[in-house]
């Protein structure tokens, strides 16, 4: 048998290495989830971890659709993608159930938690929903002069790690077990496409996101 240099040896190496970073690292990604309403605010949820359920039970389930576009933006551990997103709304009976659509650009920042991998990712763009959810509008009508808008901005804020982190095991890689908020929100009565809105609504959602 040829005996392989130490060159050769480092290159098969470094080859390997490659292949294994690389298997993990893909374009594609969809992401199913469910939640309920929290009537707790957006500052209390992220900062304090506060995410009590609101009393009319109301929740909602969804999916996503997301394209990465960018790969450590500026030399940062942060990627850049851009999703769709669709989500049912059900009303627990205080109204018609109804869809949501959601268009928004999402930033992952890639860090570890106790050595184990993870993401926080905190995503921007607009949502319209075919009705104005239950517990959303009783805020908004409430702060706003009884106004409320199918269109509000929208924001996506939480974080995941990699099922097979989480098991030992790395065929499981590819699957993503996260938790978000789905916020809508009128900006504080400055924007003239949200109708002047001021308040939101916060869905607490537990999702599972699968790369390809």
């Amino acid at each position: 048998f040829k005996q392989k240099t130490a060159y050769e040896i480092s290159l098969g190496l470094v080859g390997s290495e490659m292949c294994i970073r690389d298997s993990f690292d893909y374009d594609w990604s969809s992401r199913v989830y469910g939640g309920y309403s929290s009537h707790r605010p957006l500052i209390a949820i992220v900062g304090l971890g506060d995410i009590r359920p609101e009393y009319h039970g109301t929740g909602i389930r969804g999916f996503d659709l997301s394209r990465k576009i960018h790969k450590n933006w500026r030399g940062y551990p942060i990627d850049w993608s851009f999703r769709l997103g669709y989500i049912r709304h059900d009303e627990n009976g205080f109204q018609n159930n109804h869809n949501q659509y959601n268009v928004f650009f999402l930033a992952h920042y890639n860090t570890k938690y106790k050595s184990i991998p993870m993401r926080w990712f905190i995503g921007e763009g607009i949502s319209w929903s075919e009705r104005v959810p239950y517990v959303e509008g009783r805020e908004t009508r409430r702060l706003s002069n009884e106004r409320d808008s199918q269109l509000m901005n929208y924001l996506n804020i939480g974080f995941d790690f990699r099922v097979g982190d989480l098991v030992g095991n790395k065929s499981f890689n590819n699957l993503r077990l996260g938790l978000a908020d789905s916020h809508r929100s009128g900006i504080y009565k400055k924007v003239k496409w949200f109708n002047y809105t001021q308040g939101g609504s916060n869905f607490i959602t537990l999702f599972l996101e699968y790369d390809f």
